[in-house]
């Protein structure tokens, strides 16, 4: 068996990634396990790495996005960018700012153990297809979008503690209020024009460094989860804010608000190039095909941790 771990240098803060080489090469030598190390150079490079990778893998390749969020995507998607993929499964040691994704099985810190790591169980998960992109945790339009926008920009300002860095563009977003109309139309609803504050595509649970969005989606359901929020005021959303961090805002108190769509695929058209959200990335489109791709992906879930449907430890 083969084991990469793939750092991403511009992941999450410094600090974070202080001696992780360094931990990876000492567990790797006293386990007697032969590991590659690859530091990547560039937005995309991590996706290429794998996909060139795959090519010429013979035995049981497993590959560790050390970053966030999208460093797992990239990996993720360079793998799905190849017919066979039976020997090959994706792990993440979460390092980013947000890691969201890891939060379904309880939070970072069990996957920061590179010996439990290289004892991992692979779990078949859903991968979202959109056009020629893949996410594997959540896609997002309209304000959480721009909010994504605006907290790259605050995560650069040194003086804003990381774990601050998705409020302080929160704030700063909603002095806009900027919001999505899109027409949009699934297996289960025909085409419909949708005027919101924001919508979420989801595969996991979570977005924008812990905030519960969805908390009925799964990883291995066949479906996308979609929530769609309508465009309310300012005082109306700052009102609800807690109960959309938290997980209750679907309770049934706000079904004037928020609403749910459950669907194998969506279709989005706008009216002119739309930033587009995929695992905390920015892409711009004026259409968007999202397909559900059931069960197409091995995910390392390392050794004592189990998939917590959420639930945080």
């Amino acid at each position: 068996m083969k084991y990469c771990f793939i750092i991403n240098p511009a992941s999450g803060k410094k600090t974070t990634k202080d001696g992780l080489e360094e931990r990876i090469r000492e567990v790797c030598v006293k386990r007697g396990v032969e590991a590659d190390i690859y530091f990547t150079a560039c937005r995309g490079d991590a996706r290429e790495y794998v996909r060139n990778y795959v090519i010429d893998a013979s035995n049981e390749v497993r590959f560790y996005a050390c970053g966030g969020d999208g460093t797992l995507c990239e990996c993720i998607s360079g793998l799905m960018e190849r017919n066979t993929r039976d020997n090959v499964s994706v792990g993440v040691i979460p390092v980013g700012t947000g890691n969201d994704f890891v939060r379904c099985f309880g939070g970072a810190q069990g996957f920061l153990d590179i010996s439990a790591q290289l004892d991992a169980t692979p779990m078949e998960i859903d991968v979202i297809k959109c056009n020629d992109d893949y996410a594997v945790n959540m896609i997002n339009v309209g304000f959480d979008c721009q909010v994504v926008v605006k907290t790259a920009e605050m995560k650069k300002k040194s003086f804003i503690p990381s774990k601050f860095a998705y409020i302080a563009g929160l704030i700063l977003t909603l002095i806009k209020k900027p919001g999505a109309v899109f027409r949009s139309a699934s297996d289960k609803n025909e085409n419909r024009t949708l005027k919101l504050l924001l919508a979420t595509f989801a595969n996991g649970k979570y977005c924008g460094g812990g905030f519960y969005s969805n908390p009925n989606s799964r990883l291995d359901d066949g479906v996308i989860n979609a929530l769609f929020v309508d465009d309310i005021s300012r005082i109306r959303f700052l009102s609800i804010v807690g109960r959309y961090k938290s997980g209750t805002h679907l309770d049934g108190k706000n079904d004037d608000i928020f609403s749910e769509n459950d669907s194998s695929d969506f279709e989005l058209e706008f009216d002119g190039p739309t930033n587009i959200s995929i695992d905390g990335e920015i892409v711009t489109a004026d259409r968007i095909k999202l397909t559900c791709l059931n069960r197409v992906a091995r995910f390392l879930v390392p050794k004592g941790i189990c998939y917590a449907n959420g639930i945080e430890a």
